[in-house]
């Protein structure tokens, strides 16, 4: 599998009513009216995976955004851009270990006095790859 690249959410895992979770496609999410609105917001992340090991969690500019305030957060540093479009919401590393992929969540402090691995793996899907709660394609 070749992780470099820039890839997109098709599928996020949600949960139900009853807190089981269920995958559901992007169409379902946008469809379901129980959903919260950063739920739906959370498909427009892209993972940008560099062959130095970062990788980017990127967000688009809102196409309504004025741009006086995006030139002006970007001079604050408060906003960093990835290109003309995408504003870059994290930067995390990944890496590669024994032929498998691993993504840095950031997670941080321990469960019954064990000290919890911020690496989590990246599993390779039929499709792509299934990061966290996402299920992602290559773009």
């Amino acid at each position: 599998m070749d992780i470099i690249g820039k890839w997109r959410i098709t599928e996020a895992e949600v949960f139900n009513p009853d807190l089981t979770k269920t995958w559901k496609t992007e169409a379902e999410i946008m469809a379901d009216s129980s959903l919260e609105d950063h739920v739906k917001q959370s498909l427009s992340f892209r993972y940008l995976f560099n062959a130095d090991g970062s990788a980017l969690i990127l967000f688009p500019i809102p196409a309504d955004a004025p741009k006086e305030e995006i030139d002006a957060a970007i001079a604050s540093g408060e906003l960093k851009l990835h290109g003309d479009n995408d504003m870059i919401l994290e930067e995390k590393a990944w890496k590669e270990e024994n032929g498998k992929f691993y993504f840095d969540s950031g997670a941080k402090g321990e469960v019954f006095g064990e000290a919890i691995s911020p690496w989590v793996e990246i599993k390779e899907t039929a499709n792509g790859i299934e990061l966290m709660s996402f299920r992602l394609v290559k773009e």
